[in-house]
Parts: C-alpha cells; sequence; structure tokens
C-alpha cells in the first residue's frame, strides 16, 4: 500500500524558498548577537567572542536554513534528499552551533547538580557515541520509517529526540567548555573515527539493498525522470555517508592540528625545562639527564 504524499511532482516556490525556516534563522542569529553583545554582561565571565565562532555560527544557520528550505521541500518525494537533509541537520549543524557559542553561555547549564549528572551520563564518549547511532539506525529501520514519515506527532517527536542526541554525540569532541573537556585531540580523533564506522552498516544496507525498503517513498512522484525509485535509494545511502565523511574529515583535521600543536608546544617546554636545568647546574658538573 501506497502511502499520501505531501508534494507531487516539484514543490512549489514557497515551499522551496521556506519563509518560515528563513525567518526562524534569522531569529536566532539576531538573538546570537544580542546575547555575545549587549547582553554579554549579565553572563558570568562573558568575554568578547572570536571573529571565527561567530562565523561558526552564522554558518550554522546557513545549514539549518539550506536543509530546512529547499532539501526538506523534496525530501518527502525523494529519499536521497531527505538522507542529505539528516546529514545536515544532525551531522553538520550541531558541531558548528557548538563550536560558535561561547563557553559562558552553556555553563549556566552545569549549575544545577541533578542537571549536571544527567548531561556527564548523556554526554560521556561512550553512551554518547552509543546513543545517537543507535536511534539513527532503529529510525531507518522499514516498519519505523514507514509509520513516523506518515504521522506528524511521531515524525516531530523523532526529530527532537535525534536531534537533542545528536547534541550529546558532537559534545565529546566540540565541547565548548574547556573544564569539561574530557578527550585529548588524539582521543578525539579516535572517536569520530569510531563514529565513522558505526554509521556505515545502515548507510551500506540502504545503498546496497536489492530491493525497495520503504514503502513511502515506492509511491513518490518520481521528480527527476533518470532517478527511479531504488536508485534514489541506494544515492541516500550514499548521500549520508558522503556528508558524513566531509564532516568528520574537516573536524579530524581540526582536532590533529590541535594534537600537533600541543605536541609543539610540549617540545617547546620540555626544551626550556632542559635549557633551565643546564643554566641552573653549576659550572663544571654533568647533567646526567643528556648523557
Amino acid at each position: 500500500m501506497h502511502q499520501h504524499h505531501q508534494f507531487d511532482g516539484h514543490p512549489d516556490v514557497w515551499t522551496l524558498l521556506s519563509p518560515g525556516s528563513l525567518l526562524f534563522a534569522l531569529a536566532l542569529i539576531a538573538l546570537y548577537f544580542v546575547v555575545i553583545g549587549p547582553w554579554r554582561h549579565r553572563f558570568e565571565g562573558g568575554e568578547e567572542v572570536a571573529g571565527k565562532q561567530k562565523f561558526g555560527f552564522v554558518s550554522a544557520m546557513v545549514v539549518y536554513y539550506i536543509a530546512s528550505g529547499p532539501i526538506y521541500a523534496y525530501s518527502h518525494n525523494l529519499f536521497s534528499f531527505h538522507m542529505i537533509w539528516m546529514s545536515l541537520i544532525y551531522l553538520a549543524m550541531p558541531p558548528l552551533i557548538l563550536y560558535g557559542t561561547p563557553a559562558w553561555v552553556w555553563r549556566p547549564l552545569w549549575k544545577n547538580a541533578k542537571v549536571t549528572r544527567v548531561l556527564r551520563f548523556f554526554t560521556h564518549p561512550l553512551i554518547a557515541i552509543a546513543l545517537f547511532n543507535g536511534l539513527l539506525s532503529v529510525y531507518h529501520l522499514p516498519v519505523l520509517f514507514d509509520t513516523i514519515m506518515t504521522n506528524a506527532l511521531l515524525m516531530g517527536v523523532s526529530h527532537v529526540i535525534l536531534m537533542i542526541t545528536a547534541f550529546f554525540m558532537w559534545w565529546p569532541v566540540m565541547c565548548p567548555i574547556p573544564e569539561l573537556d574530557r578527550l585529548n585531540p588524539l582521543q578525539k580523533m579516535a572517536y569520530i573515527f569510531a563514529d565513522g564506522v558505526l554509521l556505515t552498516p545502515a548507510c551500506a544496507i540502504i545503498a546496497f539493498s536489492h530491493v525497495m525498503l520503504y514503502d513511502f517513498y515506492q509511491g513518490a512522484p518520481q521528480v527527476f525522470m533518470s532517478l527511479t525509485a531504488h536508485n534514489d535509494q541506494s544515492l541516500g545511502g550514499v548521500a549520508m555517508k558522503i556528508v558524513q565523511e566531509i564532516v568528520y574529515g574537516i573536524v579530524l583535521g581540526y582536532n590533529f592540528f590541535a594534537w600537533v600543536r600541543q605536541q609543539k608546544e610540549q617540545d617547546r617546554l620540555d626544551q626550556e625545562e632542559d635549557e633551565n636545568e643546564r643554566e641552573a647546574a653549576p659550572e663544571g658538573t654533568v647533567s646526567y639527564n643528556h648523557i
């Protein structure tokens, strides 16, 4: 049995432009600049925010708008667009928000002991990585997926849950509060690698399935004549993996260079210590550290 679709063929211009999503993104950008500008002094330790962080937050809102406007408009007819939408919303947007929002905005969340206990549990690297990837895989089980896609309430609830767990998943890597940052750059690189591995099976099953997995898309109007429903399904699995590889590649690179900087700084400190020891040693004595 085929499901009802929101759009027949191509969505109209209004749906494509999604003014609601645009206004929401602009409102969040405005609020962000009010908080980090005039309201900064209301926060404990509210200091100036770096330009690259501002760029990060605005980029997150651009990603949100592209995903929620043009991409989402086609997501009910094309499974590949649905997967690109999910990749942008859960894999690309949260790390940019975490990177762009200063520590002093997040700290009040951790003031309450009960809230802190809950947050510490859900942002534990092993819990966070298993929860997000587990829920994303369960969401794409055909029976569940078809049910969610035809029920607005279930869809809303499932996307809120996935969004929250996406932030938990990204927290160990992009932790915006320095004193709560549990992982060093090398551990973060291992975490991202593991995260990529965990998402691969779901993408592979979708990309290489010989049958249509989702009834919802089987009855969808064909948007592009050369793209059959089955090819669109395969493309969806590949698209999510590609977006994931790009995002994780950037974050891996960022942490790799952070690790290199850390190593150089450590070498410099060791060298200074050695020089100080040599200078402190009385004339004519030999430092056994250097034999």
